[in-house]
């Protein structure tokens, strides 16, 4: 009965309806068995996440949905550079490759966000976060512009955003 009421309120009908979404819009051909499978997994997933969703701090305003997707779109951008560059060095006769380990400050306040940019950087070719305390990472790039960049980097800026109190 408890799992039943769970269901019912608006946090979960919400993250459902959006699981729903992305299930249709990734299937190359929505049949009655590739729907009900992605009712049964997207319903899972929303219980899987039921005391994430039961926290009062799990608000989500549309001025957050829209840092995030600020974030991906720079995430995105940062890929896409990073994967250029890597490719030239790669493709260069002379391998400019210049590999180190940098340490910068973490600047936020959520665990979240402090993982969230850990993986945007892991995610981005060249760069790699070895080691996250709770001051500092240690990231290893291949080239010590790539470290430059990341130290005044738009990833980290957006990050921070996502800290941003609902106005």
């Amino acid at each position: 009965m408890k799992s039943i009421k769970f269901l019912i309120k608006k946090k979960v009908l919400a993250l459902i309806l959006v699981l729903m979404i992305f299930w249709i819009l990734l299937s190359p051909a929505l049949t009655i068995q590739s729907f009900l499978t992605g009712l049964v997994v997207v319903i899972g997933v929303a219980f899987l996440n039921k005391g994430i969703l039961e926290e009062d701090s799990f608000n989500l305003s549309l001025k957050q949905i829209r840092n995030f997707c600020f974030f991906l779109f720079h995430l995105i951008k940062e890929v896409v550079k990073a994967n250029i560059d890597v490719a030239k060095i790669v493709l260069s006769p002379s391998m400019p490759v210049e590999p180190a380990f940098i340490k910068m400050p973490i600047k936020f306040k959520n665990k979240t966000n402090k993982v969230i940019y850990a993986n945007a950087v892991t995610l981005t070719p060249g760069t790699l976060t070895v080691d996250m305390t709770d001051k500092e990472y240690i990231i290893h790039v291949l080239t010590t512009s790539a470290g430059e960049d990341l130290k005044d980097g738009i990833l980290e800026q957006t990050v921070l955003k996502l800290e941003e109190e609902n106005d």
